[in-house]
């Protein structure tokens, strides 16, 4: 999709965590994710100055993390549009 839309000039892809309180040798698992798919689109010929990755951790879950249902729910990668320049 973004291969077809050169007018999205700035992405960022989101990775977020349930609260379980992992964090690897001093690195997000969050981070981990995002930059994994930010690799993958890259990969697949998206220019890497259109993409950026944050880890957000469990600061925005979706919702409570009370479950192991919830939490399967709030480990997840969200991408959101920043910047579109004219079509």
């Amino acid at each position: 999709m973004l291969n077809e839309h050169p007018e999205i000039t700035l992405v960022e892809i989101q990775g977020h965590t349930a609260a379980d309180g992992q964090v690897t040798y001093g690195r997000s698992p969050s981070f981990d994710r995002a930059d994994s798919v930010r690799k993958a689109l890259i990969a697949k010929g998206v220019e890497p100055a259109r993409l950026t990755a944050k880890g957000y951790g469990d600061s925005v879950p979706l919702v409570p993390n009370d479950t192991e249902e919830n939490k399967r729910v709030n480990w997840r990668v969200e991408v959101r549009i920043l910047q579109r320049g004219p079509s």
